[in-house]
């Protein structure tokens, strides 16, 4: 098979909503040959990793934001910019920027 540069199958939105008791995941998947290696970024382009009861990476490259309780709100997590990166030898793709904004309900 040809070497293929990555595109998105699934590219997250610009704007995700949602609720501290709901929470969300954006999703961000892409296809190649090699397969991409996938990485979410933060508005200056930092990596973000799995940090406990805030964000998760989950195995298909998606960033999950769980349900979370009012006095754990950080506003560097849940009010911000991210965009995700595909790559392999190829080439690499950015995708749009998402505006992550959790909604406290009381």
């Amino acid at each position: 098979m040809l070497a293929k540069r990555p595109n998105f199958s699934h590219e997250p939105p610009s704007r995700i909503k949602f609720t501290n008791y709901a929470g969300s995941i954006a999703n961000c998947i892409a296809h190649g040959n090699p397969p991409p290696n996938v990485e979410w970024l933060d508005k200056d382009n930092n990596p973000i990793t799995s940090i406990t009861k805030v964000h998760h990476i989950l195995a298909n490259d998606s960033v999950y934001f769980p349900s979370f309780k009012a006095e754990e709100f950080r506003q560097d997590v849940h009010w911000s910019v991210y965009h995700c990166v595909a790559s392999n030898t190829v080439g690499t793709i950015v995708s749009r920027y998402v505006v992550v904004k959790a909604v406290e309900t009381i």
